[in-house]
């Protein structure tokens, strides 16, 4: 799979992109909104990771214009903050799904293996 991580957190990105790639993922990164607006939209990716909270534009905003673009690939977004009206704005901005950091690693390989099934699928 094609994976965009968009996280300003180096070491969090550095993370989830040794991981993936690990697991044999293509993997790409962008430090902040906009990056990940211009990536996403330039890109054929299979899935998008993306912070909430980002310098330059904010996650939300971020998914918003995705969907208002037409980019219809799938959105999950990581989230420090895990109330019931943040993600209903997860919802409404159009993402897919989310999960709140810190995660683990076999949440986040779980997240993309209901994408793509025929992922290794052993997490």
């Amino acid at each position: 799979m094609r994976i965009l991580i968009v996280e300003d957190d180096e070491r969090i990105s550095g993370y989830m992109k040794r991981g993936l790639e690990a697991e044999e993922h293509d993997v790409e990164v962008a430090h902040n909104g906009q990056e990940g607006v211009d990536m996403a939209g330039s890109g054929s990716f299979d899935v998008i990771l993306l912070d909430i909270f980002l310098p330059v534009k904010n996650g939300l905003d971020v998914c918003k214009q995705l969907r208002e673009s037409k980019v219809t690939t799938p959105i999950f977004i990581m989230t420090a903050k895990d109330t019931q009206s943040l993600i209903k704005d997860v919802y409404r901005a159009g993402a897919d799904d989310y999960f709140p950091k810190p995660f683990s690693f076999e949440t986040l390989m779980r997240k993309i293996n209901k994408i793509n099934p025929q992922t290794n699928g052993s997490v």
